[in-house]
């Protein structure tokens, strides 16, 4: 049996040698949880405490007990939390305001908030015309007949200055993807990863 990286103060946790059918099965239900708990044992030490200081106290006891709680997990079970980790990580890091022409026009609306017109006008006047296209054909009506106003109103402007926008609201994105409140698209074009 492989034992898994788990740093000195980590519980002894062994994969099974191979994953009984049931167990393949069940892989696509793996708890939140039960993930994290993966997760951090699966990581180097000091990645696993970058990752646990992120998360408040309350958090880190769950994990920490589930932690306590693990027997036996399978390679396959293993790979498919790091996979999942990988991917959701990927899509953030690699996610730019361009992208948004690849979301849902329910996600876009709902991160679109009228307090921030001003942003988004500047953001998409320096924008292609296929990504001004997707946001206002997603927004509601009287939201984009706004943003159209706004847009025609804007006269000379710094290119460094728009870029400075859309780098903003590529960040507002992320930060709501981190909080679970939209999906980002899969920077390989590939089916959303649902947690």
């Amino acid at each position: 049996m492989t034992r898994i990286n788990q740093g000195p103060s980590a519980p002894a946790i062994h994969p099974s040698p191979a994953t009984p059918p049931a167990e393949a099965a069940a892989l696509d239900e793996i708890g939140p949880l039960r993930k994290a708990a993966i997760l951090v044992v699966s990581l180097e030490q000091p990645l696993a405490s970058q990752l646990l200081a992120q998360l408040d106290r309350s958090a880190v006891e769950a994990v920490t007990l589930e932690i306590a709680r693990l027997e036996r997990i399978s390679p396959d079970e293993q790979r498919s939390v790091l996979e999942e980790f990988y991917g959701l990580g990927l899509r953030r890091l690699r996610f730019v305001f361009e992208d948004l022409v690849k979301m849902d026009d329910r996600e876009i609306r709902e991160a679109y908030h009228a307090e921030d017109a001003p942003t988004w006008a500047l953001a998409l006047v320096g924008a292609a015309r296929p990504v001004r296209d997707k946001v206002l054909g997603a927004l509601s009506p009287p939201s984009a007949d706004d943003l159209r106003r706004r847009l025609s109103l804007i006269g000379p402007f710094r290119l460094d200055e728009a870029e400075s926008a859309q780098a903003d609201l590529a960040d507002r994105l992320r930060r709501l993807h981190d909080h679970g409140q939209l999906t980002l698209p899969d920077p390989n074009g590939q089916e959303a990863i649902l947690v």
